[in-house]
């Protein structure tokens, strides 16, 4: 379904709490030389990955994974601790995890030199406070931030402002706690001064687990408790996530994940690492599916996917059960996006014809991607692009320290009578995007700017009333919902990256383009400048505006009726 577009002459915290990966007795990490300098995160997808034999590899999904745009304004600190002091045990698999980590840090955008990975000695409770501090201070306000911790957490009794509790923390390299309340002190601070943070604890965070590994047992919990032990938690980073936060306060900023519930042991693998750190980069490298077909990989398909693989990695060993992931913040946050190849086997929809009086319009060519061997995809990997699900993930991954209000004069139009009225106000102003999707989910159509009207200029605490005197959007059928939605940037955008094709005085394309759309909206089409590069330049609200990737958004649905 469409509305009628008329012109009139005249004239917008990952928490992945504890893991390890399980591999075979005859596992060829587990085989390599001691002391052997770990593989990279990339060489460490080329292994059996345990689900069906040996020989059987990420690489044979057929599809090949999508890595996001490297932004300068993205960064992670990762910190692995497996040498640990005195009598607390050793984890042989954190090693690996350096790698791993890393690996997902590319591949979520990070740029190599913005990735900051400390390990063993330097990780003392007085080094995890510096390398805090240190991220901190380089950040400008509009940054991504990407939280790598590996090593044991555990429990012990704490007394905070004369009150005794169960608290959850890290264990440093000398058997200090880094406790749950720090942590959330941490984020707050980094929170204030970043669009997104994504927090990824591969520690252990079980009640009363004691069991310590023995020899060359193949697993090993981590766990290591500090203190007088407890078993039931007050977590309060957990906590502070989930509180009820209003829209604009930065809420939707933050997304924790958890490998294990609190009830459960997590493990680290000799050679290989955690079972849900693999996991996690199996599913970014490719493994994870596009359910809804929005072109994006939100924190909850990633999520199902990892849990999937250590269901089938943990099925068989004796003596543990699977972990089970969880999501707290917003499991809706999209980390990165489908690869092209999953897409591309589906036969983009013919675009649907214009109502008059705008002409008829043929239909652009589908994005060009890479042919893909379709043979070796599975059935399930293959989803219908969704036009109307990429709106919601922009939707999902704004940046909620911002708001942005859309609201219609009619939330229901009659067919061939009404036309659309809404106002949109902007908190923080900023260049306004009108995005509508058709009841049909086959279009995306950019209504404004458009050729007729290219002031999209709003204000600070702006209201602005649309469409214009020049330019009508009348309900022409047939009945159904569309989708609108508008984003308001720092900085402009361009769409015709998205591949985006003039429709009369607006512009149009399928549904393929989904991902890219999504691409386009986070900023990812604009070619880095080194300006942005620095942080003592982005203190400059000019350039802070000119390196933001940072948007606000509002969702709106009309419908028409007979």
């Amino acid at each position: 379904m469409k509305l009628a577009k008329q012109f009139f002459l005249g004239v917008a915290a990952v928490a992945l709490a504890s893991s390890a990966t399980i591999g075979h007795a005859a596992d060829p990490v587990a085989d390599r030389k001691a002391g052997a300098k770990p593989l990279s995160g990339a060489a460490l997808l080329q292994l059996d990955d345990g689900r069906s034999g040996r020989g059987n590899l990420i690489a044979t999904t057929g599809i090949r994974g999508f890595s996001k745009p490297p932004a300068v304004a993205a960064h992670a600190l990762i910190m692995t601790i497996g040498d640990y002091q005195g009598n607390i045990p050793k984890l042989k698999g954190v090693p690996f995890d350096t790698a791993t980590a890393t690996e997902i840090a590319r591949r979520m955008g990070v740029p190599q030199a913005n990735i900051r990975a400390l390990s063993d000695g330097q990780l003392t409770l007085e080094g995890m406070h510096k390398a805090f501090d240190e991220l901190e201070s380089k950040l400008g306000g509009d940054d991504q931030v990407f939280i790598y911790y590996s090593g044991h957490g555990g429990r012990q009794l704490v007394q905070e402002a004369g009150t005794e509790r169960c608290a959850e923390s890290l264990i440093t390299v000398d058997g200090q706690p880094f406790t749950d309340a720090e942590m959330e002190d941490r984020l707050k601070r980094l929170s204030a001064k970043s669009q997104k943070t994504i927090v990824f604890l591969d520690a252990c965070h079980s009640g009363g687990v004691t069991t310590r590994s023995v020899g060359n047992a193949p697993f090993a919990p981590k766990s290591y408790t500090a203190g007088q032990s407890c078993v039931k938690p007050t977590n309060v980073l957990t906590r502070s996530i989930n509180a009820p936060k209003p829209a604009g306060s930065g809420g939707a900023n933050f997304v924790h994940i958890a490998a294990a519930r609190d009830s459960e042991v997590s493990l680290d693998q000799p050679g290989r690492g955690g079972v849900a750190t693999q996991a996690w980069l199996a599913c970014l490298a490719g493994a994870a599916k596009d359910t809804d077909g929005s072109g994006g990989l939100s924190a909850g398909e990633i999520q199902a996917c990892a849990q999937d693989r250590i269901n089938e990695k943990l099925k068989n060993v004796q003596g543990f059960l699977p972990h089970h992931v969880s999501v707290n913040g917003n499991p809706s946050m999209v980390l990165s996006y489908a690869a092209k190849d999953a897409t591309s086997a589906v036969a983009a929809p013919a675009l649907p014809q214009l109502p008059v009086p705008l002409p008829v319009v043929t239909a652009p060519a589908a994005p060009a991607a890479t042919p893909a061997p379709v043979a070796a995809l599975s059935p399930a990997a293959v989803t219908k692009p969704s036009a109307q699900a990429a709106l919601q993930d922009i939707y999902n991954s704004r940046d909620d320290r911002r708001l942005v209000t859309l609201t219609a004069a009619k939330p229901a139009l009659k067919i061939g009578v009404d036309t659309v009225d809404f106002t949109l106000t902007s908190r923080e102003g900023g260049y306004v995007y009108l995005v509508m999707v058709g009841s049909d989910g086959e279009t995306f159509d950019l209504l404004f700017p458009n050729q007729i009207d290219r002031n999209n200029l709003i204000e600070p605490g702006g209201t602005m009333r649309l469409p214009r005197p020049a330019w009508q959007l009348s309900a022409e059928g047939p009945p159904g919902k569309n989708t609108l939605l508008a984003i308001v940037t720092d900085n402009p955008r361009d769409f015709s990256g998205a591949g985006l094709k003039p429709a009369g005085p607006f512009s149009v394309v399928d549904a393929v383009a989904a991902k890219d759309i999504q691409l386009v909206t986070v900023g990812a089409a604009a070619p880095a400048e080194s300006e942005c590069a620095n942080p003592a330049s982005t203190r400059n609200l000019s350039i802070k505006k000119r390196c933001s990737t940072g948007y606000a958004a509002a969702l709106l649905t009309i419908e028409e009726v007979k």
